[in-house]
């Protein structure tokens, strides 16, 4: 199936450039097969009036999914509807479509609820993605080409111009521009559990890596440390499974994703979402700031925001609506928003604000919610907030002891676990140290950590500023790595909108730094 067949939007190239420039072919290499990079690519090719040579560096067999949609239990689902998810981030009825043309309610009638919407499997959305990808492999408007070139980017260096990206296999690629999009890093074990914990069989530190889920006993005591969606998953996983023994879902505040909002009066169905204008998600991302962020007195504050939230959200709700409203109108614009707070507030923010940030913000998959809720109402599954002391093997059994105290107590207490399974936020910054490529930009100084304590520094331009301060035009940050300076890079439909800001400008200093050298 040709992607070009599921479009609805006809594709415009931008720049426009004219001969002699147009006829060279630009060399741009990405580094990282995920859903960025595999969106980036996508949108580079479809855009461009010049040819585009794009090298995809990922170790993947089958580049697109990324860590996220590479899900292989069929109970993992998008926490979002089909127009919140596209390869092409100009067109959001485009994932819709391909849904409709593989039949996908038919094959996974679960992914159907009463009201019509669709909350599709993530493994399905990752075929979609690899497919996609596929069929953007040579591109007819230009004869741009996207190259999986299946190793691994360790570092990158200037022989001058144009810039050298160094390969595992010992490969040199020269290119004129390097899109970092590495994505998030593998989770790590939180303190008080130490590194070498991470290789005992009883402790499964990547609650992703699903084959390891399936080989826990079905009577066995289990710990979850961070009650996220990624714990959402992994009690999905075990409820169907028949899981029979206690587990302990354990937080520092206790808290569960939300349920996704009230089914909105009016079209929501595949067939509508199929026929949504194209740029209708991406609209939504380039709205105002709501007045009542934008006009909140007092200084630059995350309080004065608060503030101005609750406020909203209690003006909306007597006049029958709900916090779902305000709530999204500010989600949408914190690109726009959070760049402006002093590193100061932002930190404060992640220290105080972001757990009840994220609960709000990731909401859980309604088939999942069900499941877990069922389980939590006959006590099979249990909530608790409290904070982890210790954590250590027993000499007999090698079980896991964890000492913790529960909020609002100063006690602590010893539990005994047969699994432990790590279901803790994901850590940009951990890519320094899991990702060869990133800890060669940083020693080298082409890169830094943003002062907000997450992520990487860039521009509003993605450009990657250095050790420094200096920005690096010929390398861009996209996605994850970018979370400190535009505060919320977590969604699909968010990423895709940092790419659809970008690539312009991207084209357009290609196009721009060829004719000034002529």
């Amino acid at each position: 199936m040709q992607e070009y067949c599921l479009s609805k939007k006809p594709v415009t190239a931008s720049p426009r450039v004219d001969p002699p420039f147009a006829k060279r072919t630009r060399k741009i290499i990405v580094v990282g097969g995920g859903y960025t990079g595999a969106c980036a690519a996508i949108a580079l090719v479809r855009r461009s009036a010049f040819p585009l040579k794009v090298t995809l560096i990922d170790p993947a067999q089958h580049p697109g999914a990324g860590l996220a949609y590479s899900a292989i239990d069929l109970d993992h689902r998008l926490n979002g509807l089909a127009h919140m998810h596209t390869a092409v981030v100009d067109d959001a009825g485009h994932f819709a479509r391909w849904c409709l043309a593989s039949n996908l309610r038919e094959k996974d009638p679960q992914a159907l609820l009463p009201d019509g919407r669709v909350y599709a499997r993530r493994a399905d959305f990752g075929r979609y993605m690899q497919q996609t990808l596929q069929a953007h492999q040579k591109w007819p408007a230009t004869g741009s080409t996207i190259h999986h070139l299946r190793s691994t980017a360790v570092s990158i260096s200037q022989f001058g111009d144009p810039l050298a990206v160094h390969t595992a296999d010992a490969q040199v690629l020269h290119a004129e521009l390097i899109l970092a999009a590495t994505g998030n890093p593998p989770p790590r074990l939180p303190p008080p559990f130490a590194a070498a914990l991470a290789h005992h069989p009883a402790v499964i530190d990547n609650a992703l890596d699903t084959e390891r889920l399936y080989h826990i006993e079905a009577d066995s005591r289990v710990l979850l440390v961070g009650a996220s969606l990624t714990a959402l998953d992994v009690l999905s996983t075990l409820m169907r499974r028949g899981h029979r023994g206690e587990i302990l879902v354990l937080s520092r505040r206790g808290l569960r994703p939300r349920p996704q909002a009230p089914a909105q009066t009016g079209a929501c169905t595949l067939e509508d979402f199929a026929d949504l204008p194209a740029s209708v998600a991406l609209d939504r991302l380039s709205r105002p700031t709501p007045p009542y962020l934008s006009t909140v007195d007092g200084p630059l504050e995350v309080r004065n925001w608060l503030r101005g939230l609750r406020r909203e959200i209690a003006r909306v709700q007597a006049h029958g609506g709900n916090w779902y409203q305000a709530f999204d109108e500010m989600r949408d614009v914190v690109w726009r928003t959070w760049p402006t707070l002093p590193a100061a507030q932002k930190r404060r923010f992640l220290g105080r604000l972001r757990t009840w940030y994220d609960v709000h913000r990731f909401r859980s998959p309604p088939q999942n919610d069900a499941l877990v809720t069922a389980a939590a109402a006959d006590g099979r599954i249990r909530f608790l907030a409290a904070s982890l002391q210790s954590a250590a093997v027993c000499a007999i059994g090698g079980q896991i002891e964890i000492s913790l105290i529960e909020r609002g107590s100063t006690v602590a207490q010893i539990e005994r676990f047969d699994r432990v399974i790590n279901c803790t936020g994901l850590d940009a910054l951990a890519g320094l140290s899991s990702n060869p490529f990133l800890s060669a930009l940083d020693s080298a100084g082409w890169i830094r950590p943003d002062a907000s304590g997450i992520g990487f520094d860039v521009d509003s331009k993605c450009r990657a500023i250095g050790r420094h301060g200096r920005v690096q035009p010929q390398l861009r940050l996209l996605g994850p790595p970018t979370l400190g300076h535009f505060g919320d890079t977590g969604g699909a439909m968010y990423i895709a909108g940092q790419i659809d800001r970008i690539v312009p400008g991207v084209l357009r200093e290609l196009a721009e730094g060829d004719q000034l050298s002529a």
